[in-house]
């Protein structure tokens, strides 16, 4: 008898061997993406504005002036 194409078992050796090399080499395409995304993204030079104030007495009585006076966070390219 002549057969066209390959047998199952070969089939199923050939699609091992194509998920194998497949899984073997996605972690480095992937990595290279994500090096290539992160040195496309501009660089971080501002840091955030941390803004803290003295205790008012008059606000802030008995043991909730242990924890301080208010405190506030804002972006630096944001003008207040």
């Amino acid at each position: 008898m002549i057969r066209f194409g390959k047998s199952p078992l070969e089939r199923q050796i050939a699609f091992a061997i194509r998920k194998w090399w497949f899984d073997k080499t996605l972690p480095a395409k992937i990595n290279a993406e994500v090096d290539k995304w992160h040195t496309s993204q501009p660089p971080n030079t501002a840091s955030p504005i941390i803004r803290e104030e003295p205790v008012d007495p008059e606000l802030q009585t008995g043991e909730s002036q242990k924890l301080g006076g208010p405190m506030s966070l804002h972006a630096p390219w944001r003008r207040d």
